[in-house]
């Protein structure tokens, strides 16, 4: 009786294939024939794999700046999150949207992958970074502490920790940490901008200066390498080095806000207030929410005395930011220009009680009652004192000069020289001999 086989029909090509190898082996066939079949039966293996493991399969973001391929693998990210949800999902989501600017959809993002695996120390370095895009250095610096705890060792996190540190002005520490990242990987021009950072925030300008431009031969694409070189061009009165930077910078990144703003200060600085106002008006089309640009729009139109397009652009800024500092100072200054002097005082008020010490609100306040009450007060302008008509009495007369006697000022005293001696001289009362 033959012996019944237990090998399933989907094992049989797997045998087949090792008893090959085997024989392969003994005929002498050599590595050419093993090498085939170990690539074969790796294919088979890998096409036995469930479906499940097939969906896990999450695409690597792209480039920012490739548009199509950004977009693309975002539905593919939203697809496998909406399929099984796995945190890697979230987790490269939220990196694709940091890279976009959308910070707050990152946040989520990576708060829910963390949620689902809170073991993976590279999405606390992930959240690290998005907290440090919202400005919270102190959180930030939490989660990549705890991302080197669970053993994220790059030169990437390094170089997080000494930016975060900075921040806080815990230099020593800071500087330990770059150069930690610099032994690692010693041509990352991030890790020179942020050393470069610390030495402009501690006075050593020259240093600074170096340490920027090492950073941009070895990183040319850093986008905060020109902003900090146009910056201290600028404050150095090198304003047609500030224009060369910021000018590479935009035409790397021709569509960045920040940029557009910059050039327009640069611009500003120097006394060209049509090209600054056309890099502000650029910056908010950009980016409509930018109100430090509304507000030098608003410096311009005001030093050109147009008070309604600067009180319009004042305003703006307010909306937008309501605890601008003195942006009431700067209303209440408008509405004075214009003759509304019941809105300036009122903004007026609002700044002196914000900031008792603003004294060019507190001038402007009174200007501006002074003004109000003009009309329906007394000649002192005291708001609580009634005016009170003019009798006939008070009115001011002509004076007569035909019944006034006027005396005629007279000398006290007469100066002659004796003739007997020319250099002695006698003062005489008035009246002597």
């Amino acid at each position: 009786m033959k012996k019944q086989s237990i090998i399933s029909p989907q094992q049989q090509p797997i045998n087949w294939l090792l008893i090959r190898l085997g024989a392969g082996r003994l005929w002498g066939n050599g590595w050419a024939s093993t090498s085939l079949a170990v690539l074969l039966v790796g294919i088979m293996l890998g096409g036995c794999g469930s479906d499940n493991r097939q969906a896990a399969r999450i695409p690597d973001f792209p480039k920012p700046d490739d548009s199509s391929r950004v977009e693309g693998a975002l539905r593919a990210l939203t697809r496998a999150i909406n399929a099984s949800s796995p945190a890697s999902a979230y987790a490269k989501r939220a990196v694709v949207l940091l890279a976009l600017g959308r910070v707050n959809d990152a946040l989520a993002d990576i708060n829910e992958a963390i949620e689902r695996n809170n073991n993976a120390g590279v999405y606390y370095l992930t959240r690290a970074k998005v907290l440090r895009e919202l400005q919270k250095p102190a959180n930030a610096l939490d989660d990549a502490q705890r991302a080197e705890i669970l053993g994220v060792n790059t030169p990437e996190l390094y170089t997080l920790q000494g930016d975060l540190l900075q921040q806080q002005s815990q230099y020593d520490k800071a500087r330990l940490y770059i150069a930690k990242a610099l032994q690692m990987a010693p041509y990352d021009g991030e890790a020179y901008f942020f050393n470069g950072l610390m030495a402009a925030k501690q006075g050593d300008t020259a240093q600074a200066l170096a340490l920027y431009q090492q950073s941009l031969r070895l990183k040319p694409r850093y986008l905060e390498t020109y902003n900090q070189l146009a910056s201290i061009y600028r404050t150095l009165g090198n304003l047609d080095a500030a224009l060369t930077y910021s000018g590479q910078a935009i035409r790397y990144f021709p569509n960045n806000a920040r940029l557009q703003y910059g050039r327009g200060l640069i611009y500003h600085t120097a006394n060209r207030p049509d090209s600054a106002l056309a890099c502000y008006l650029q910056t908010i089309r950009l980016q409509p929410a930018y109100y430090q640009a509304y507000f030098q729009v608003g410096l311009i139109n005001q030093k050109y005395r147009n008070h309604y397009a600067a009180l319009a652009n004042y305003q703006k800024v307010q909306q937008l930011r309501p605890q601008f500092p003195r942006i009431d100072t700067y209303i209440g200054y408008c509405h004075e220009q214009m003759g509304q002097y019941e809105q300036a005082v009122a903004a007026y008020t609002k700044a002196t009680r914000q900031n008792p010490a603003d004294r060019q609100a507190a001038a402007g306040l009174w200007r501006s009652q002074r003004r109000q009450y003009a009309g329906s007060y007394n000649p002192l302008f005291l708001p609580n004192s009634p005016t009170e008509p003019v009798t006939v009495e008070q009115k001011r007369t002509e004076l007569d000069t035909s019944r006034v006697r006027i005396s005629t000022i007279q000398p006290k005293a007469r100066v002659s020289v004796s003739e007997s001696d020319s250099l002695r001289r006698a003062v005489k009362p008035i009246g002597q001999n």
